[in-house]
C-alpha cells in the first residue's frame, strides 16, 4: 500500500546521479513545473489516490482501451488492458515552442525527402545517400515513381499529412530523435484517451493546471483531410482503412474513426472500378474520395505490391495515380521509416531547407558504410542494434545481453550482410516519475509526438504519447514488451478556452437524416450479432431451466419431464449425441459434467460458451457502431463467459447474468439506435433467429412427447418467458392446444413465431436499394414464408387426428423457409458479387 503520510509520497524517490530527472532539478528540488502537481497529488493522500487509480482502470476497461499483443504459440492476438499512469509528464510552453519547431522542420524535411524520392531523386545524383539505401531496400516502391509528377494534386499539396516522432531526453537534459512512423502512425488515439480519462478522474487539478488542449489538433487534422479530399460543394466521403480486429492498435482505429466522423473499413470493404475506389454498402457502390489508412504500404495493393496480401484493395494505385482518391498518407512514405536515412538527416535538412537540424538524431551508424562498420564494432556494447527495414523478423538487441553462442550467432550476422543493420548509441533516458503502490518512484520514458498539416505549414499535437517502463533496467521501451502510457501536459501561460470538433458558425452543415453508407461487412456483422445474441439467450434459458427442474426433482417425481429438458439441452446446443444418447443414462444420472461443459467450454462448437465468444468477436467487427453502454455490456459479458464453475448454484448465477446483459444488449438496441440501414439488418436478424429457436424446440417437444405431461408445458412456457401471462389468461388450466397457439399464432407475444413474422415482413421494407417496381428475392422468400404460415390456425391443426405431427411437418417446411430467406439477403446485401462481363461472342 502507498505510504500512509499524504506528505510523504515523494520519499521513496530516488534519482541517479549523472542522469537528468523530470521531477527533480541538479539542486535536489522539485522543479517548478511540477510543484502545483506533486502537492495536488499529496493533498489528495494515498487514499484517494488508490480509488481512483481503481476509476482510471475502470474506465479504460469499459471504453475497451486495449493493446493487441501477438505471441507465437497463438493464433489470435490478445488483448492487453491500457495502463495508463496518473501522474502525467508536464513540460513549460517555451520548452514545448522549442520542440514544436524542431518537429515542424522535420515534417517538412520528410516531405521534402519523399518527393525527391519519387521524382527527381537529387539526393543520389549529389550524392547524399548511397544508392543502395535507396534501391536495395524494399520499402522504396517502384510503383509509386513518378506519382507526385503526374498528379497534378499531389505535386500542389503537401505529400506528409502527418507523421509521429519517438523522442528521448537524454542525460544532458536535450530531447534527441530515436525514429519516425510515417506510413500509418498509431497513438494519437491513446494519447487522446489519456488526456480524456486523466481530465475526468482529476477535473480541478486538470483545469488549474491550465493545460494546452489537444482537440486542436485533431480538428486541425480533419480539416485537412477534408481539403485533401479535394471535392468541394459536399461532403467527402473519408472511411478509415483498418487491417481489422486482430490488430495491435485497432481499439484506436474504431476510436478515431467514431471521433473523427469516418466510415471504418477493411479492405474487403473496398473495390476498384474504372479506376475510381468505392465503397462496398449495401445502399450500392459509393465512391470514396479520401482513404485514411492505417495499413502498411507493402499491403495496399496486391495487384502491384505485395501478391498475397488481404488487407488492402486491388487495383488501388492505378486509382491513386488518375487522381481518383487521395491516401493519407500516401502509398510509398514507408521509405522514410527506412532506418539507414537516419545518419543522413543533419546533411539532408541543409540540403532540402538550407538549415541545420533543430532536432539532433540520436548518433547512429549505417553499417554498410565499412568504416561506420568498423567504428561500432571497436566498442560494440555502447550501441543498440537494430535492422534498417522495419519489416525484417530480427528484433533490436544489444550486446550487453548477448553471450556465448547467440553472440557469436548476431557478429556473424553482422559480417555477413552489414547493409542490413544500423547501430545506434544507447542514450541513457532521462528518469520520469511514476505513481506507484508506495508513492513516486523512477521510471524510463520515450515520448511519442503528433505532427498533421494544416493551412499554413504544419501543426504540432501540444501533448503527447509517453510511454513508460517503471523498471530502470529495462532499455527497450515499447507497448509490446507491457510499457505503461502517460499524458504529456504542456502547461499554457494563459486559461484555455474549450475545444472540440464542433465546426465553426461560419460553416454551414447541410441537416441530413440519412447517415453515410453501410458496408456490407458491417450489415452481414450486424446480422449475426443479433442472430448469436438471440441464439445465447435461448440456450442460457434452456440450460437454466433444465438446472432448476434437477434442482426440483425428488424421488423420480417428475423424472420425464426432467430427461425431456435435458434432451432439449442437446438439441438447442447441437452437441448430439449428449442427452440423447443411447448410453445416455450415466448422463442422465449425473448430468452436472455435461451442463457445465455446455455452459462454459467456448471450444464445443455450439455450446453457450462458443455463441457468446462469437457475439463477442462479432461486435469487435462493428465497434465504431456500437454505443458506449453496449460496449460496457458485451465487456461484461466477456468477462463473465471466462469464470468458472464447480455446482449448480454457480451454473445459476452465471447464466442469471448472462441473461440480463443479453437482455440489456437486446434493449439497447431496441431503444437508442437510430432506424437505419443497420438497425434492420440487427432486428431482422433478431426475428429470423428467435423464429427458427421457437420451431426447433417445438419440434424437439413434439419428438420426444414432451407435451404429454403439464410440467413439460409450464417448462417451455418458463423458457419462452410467458408463462404468467398464460396463467391470467386461463386461469391455471394448461393443455396442448393453448400452449401451441400462444407460442405460434398470439402476435400479443413478443417472442411467438406470428410476432416474429410480422416483424420480418414490415423490416424488409425499410431495407436500402428497393425499387416497388421489382420483387427482390429476399421479398419472394419472405411472402412464401409468410404465406405458408398464414394457411393455418391452431384449430386447423387440432382437426387432424395426429395434430402434433401435423404441426412439426409444418414447422420443418417453415424452418426451409426461413434459411431461403436468409440466404437470400446474404446473397443480396452481404455477399457483394462484382459485376460479371461476358468474354467472346455474344452468340455463344
Amino acid at each position: 500500500m502507498m505510504t500512509k503520510d499524504p506528505y510523504h509520497l515523494i520519499d521513496n524517490y530516488k534519482t541517479i546521479p549523472g542522469v537528468y530527472d523530470e521531477l527533480y532539478d541538479a539542486d535536489g528540488q522539485i522543479r517548478n513545473k511540477y510543484k502545483f502537481l506533486v502537492k495536488s497529488f499529496q493533498e489528495l493522500g494515498p487514499a484517494e489516490l488508490i480509488n481512483r487509480r481503481r476509476d482510471t482502470d475502470r474506465i479504460l476497461r469499459e471504453n475497451g482501451v486495449t493493446y493487441n499483443l501477438y505471441q507465437s504459440e497463438q493464433i489470435e492476438a490478445k488483448e492487453r488492458p491500457w495502463e495508463l499512469d496518473l501522474f502525467p509528464l508536464v513540460m513549460e510552453s517555451e520548452e514545448w515552442r522549442i520542440l514544436e519547431r524542431g518537429l515542424n522542420q522535420r515534417a517538412d524535411l520528410l516531405d521534402a525527402l519523399v518527393r525527391d524520392v519519387y521524382s527527381k531523386r537529387r539526393l543520389l545524383y549529389e550524392k547524399k545517400i548511397p544508392a543502395e539505401i535507396l534501391f536495395n531496400e524494399s520499402s522504396f516502391l517502384r510503383a509509386c515513381d513518378g506519382m507526385y509528377d503526374s498528379n497534378h494534386f499531389l505535386a500542389k499539396n503537401p505529400a506528409l499529412l502527418f507523421f509521429v516522432c519517438d523522442l528521448i531526453r537524454a542525460a544532458d537534459g536535450n530531447f534527441y530523435v530515436l525514429n519516425d512512423r510515417v506510413q500509418a502512425p498509431s497513438g494519437s488515439g491513446y494519447s487522446l484517451e489519456n488526456r480524456i480519462v486523466l481530465s475526468r478522474i482529476f477535473p480541478s487539478m486538470y483545469r488549474d493546471a491550465m493545460v494546452h488542449r489537444v482537440a486542436v489538433y485533431f480538428r486541425s487534422l480533419r480539416k485537412s483531410l477534408t481539403q485533401l479530399s479535394g471535392v468541394s460543394g459536399k461532403e467527402p466521403v473519408i472511411v478509415l482503412l483498418t487491417p481489422g480486429p486482430s490488430n495491435e492498435t485497432y481499439f484506436e482505429h474504431a476510436y478515431l474513426a467514431g471521433y473523427l466522423g469516418y466510415t471504418l473499413v477493411q479492405g474487403e470493404d473496398l473495390t476498384v472500378r474504372k479506376n475510381k475506389v468505392y465503397m462496398k454498402t449495401v445502399e450500392g457502390l459509393q465512391q470514396v474520395d479520401l482513404i485514411l489508412r492505417r495499413v502498411d504500404d507493402d499491403f495496399m495493393d496486391p495487384l502491384e505490391l505485395k501478391g498475397d496480401s488481404l488487407l488492402g484493395v486491388p487495383g488501388l494505385l492505378e486509382s491513386v495515380r488518375s487522381g481518383n482518391v487521395k491516401i493519407a498518407n500516401p502509398i510509398g512514405t514507408g521509405f522514410l521509416e527506412n532506418r539507414a536515412l537516419l545518419p543522413f538527416y543533419s546533411e539532408l535538412c541543409r540540403f532540402y531547407l538550407g538549415e541545420d537540424l533543430l532536432l539532433p538524431m540520436a548518433p547512429t551508424y549505417w553499417l554498410g558504410n565499412k568504416e561506420q562498420f568498423h567504428l561500432v564494432l571497436q566498442n560494440p556494447e555502447k550501441y543498440v542494434f537494430k535492422t534498417v527495414s522495419r519489416t525484417d523478423e530480427e528484433t533490436p538487441v544489444t550486446f550487453v545481453e548477448l553471450s556465448g553462442e547467440r553472440k557469436d550467432s548476431f557478429l556473424e550476422k553482422l559480417n555477413h550482410a552489414p547493409k542490413r543493420f544500423i547501430a545506434q548509441e544507447m542514450i541513457e533516458s532521462a528518469t520520469v516519475p511514476v505513481l506507484g503502490d508506495s508513492g513516486f518512484r523512477p521510471g524510463r520514458a520515450i515520448m511519442r509526438t503528433f505532427v498533421s498539416s494544416s493551412g499554413s505549414g504544419y501543426q504540432t499535437m501540444a501533448g503527447g504519447l509517453v510511454r513508460v517502463s517503471p523498471s530502470l533496467d529495462e532499455f527497450f521501451i515499447t507497448s509490446q514488451r507491457g510499457a505503461w502510457s502517460k499524458d504529456l501536459w504542456v502547461l499554457s501561460t494563459e486559461t484555455q478556452k474549450e475545444e472540440s470538433l464542433l465546426v465553426p458558425k461560419s460553416d454551414q452543415i447541410l441537416i441530413s437524416r440519412k447517415s453515410s453508407g453501410v458496408p456490407s461487412r458491417v450489415a452481414d456483422n450486424l446480422f449475426w450479432l443479433a442472430r448469436y445474441l438471440e441464439r445465447s439467450e435461448n440456450q442460457t434459458r434452456v440450460i437454466r431451466e433444465a438446472v432448476f427442474k434437477i434442482l426440483q426433482v425428488e424421488d423420480g417425481y417428475e423424472k420425464e419431464s426432467l430427461e425431456n429438458i435435458l434432451k432439449l439441452v442437446t438439441h438447442v446446443t447441437n452437441s448430439y449425441p449428449g442427452f440423447l444418447g443411447d448410453d445416455s443414462g450415466e448422463l442422465f444420472a449425473n448430468p452436472f459434467p455435461e451442463l457445465q461443459r455446455l455452459t462454459v467450454d467456448k471450444n464445443i462448437v455450439g455450446s453457450l460458451g462458443f455463441h457468446l465468444r462469437s457475439l463477442v468477436i462479432a461486435s469487435k467487427s462493428v465497434r465504431d457502431r456500437l454505443s458506449d453502454d453496449m460496449k460496457k455490456i458485451l465487456l461484461h459479458l466477456e468477462d463473465q463467459s471466462s469464470h468458472n464453475i464447480e455446482s449448480y448454484d454457480q451454473i445459476i448465477d452465471f447464466l442469471q447474468k448472462i441473461i440480463v446483459n443479453l437482455s440489456s444488449l437486446t434493449g439497447l438496441s431496441f431503444e437508442n439506435m437510430s432506424r437505419e440501414a443497420g438497425w434492420y439488418f440487427l432486428n431482422l436478424g433478431r426475428r429470423i433467429e428467435r423464429s427458427i429457436n421457437m420451431i426447433l424446440m417445438l419440434q424437439g417437444m413434439i419428438q420426444w412427447k414432451s407435451f404429454e405431461d403439464k410440467s413439460s408445458f409450464e417448462t417451455f412456457l418458463r423458457i419462452s418467458d410467458i408463462r404468467l401471462t398464460y396463467n391470467r389468461r386461463y386461469s391455471g388450466k394448461i393443455d396442448q392446444e393453448s400452449v401451441l397457439d400462444i407460442l405460434l399464432f398470439d402476435t400479443t407475444n413478443p417472442r411467438s413465431l406470428a410476432y416474429q413474422l410480422e416483424q420480418i415482413n414490415s423490416d424488409l421494407q425499410f431495407l436500402p436499394g428497393k425499387d416497388k417496381k421489382i420483387v427482390y428475392s429476399e421479398d419472394r422468400a419472405a411472402l412464401q414464408l409468410y404465406t405458408h404460415f398464414k394457411m393455418k390456425d391452431i384449430a386447423i391443426f387440432f382437426e387432424s387426428e395426429t395434430p402434433l405431427t401435423a404441426v412439426s411437418v409444418w414447422l420443418e417446411e417453415l424452418h426451409g423457409y426461413l434459411r431461403l430467406l436468409s440466404d437470400a439477403l446474404s446473397s443480396r446485401y452481404f455477399n457483394y458479387t462484382e459485376e460479371q462481363t461476358r468474354i467472346g461472342d455474344t452468340n455463344g
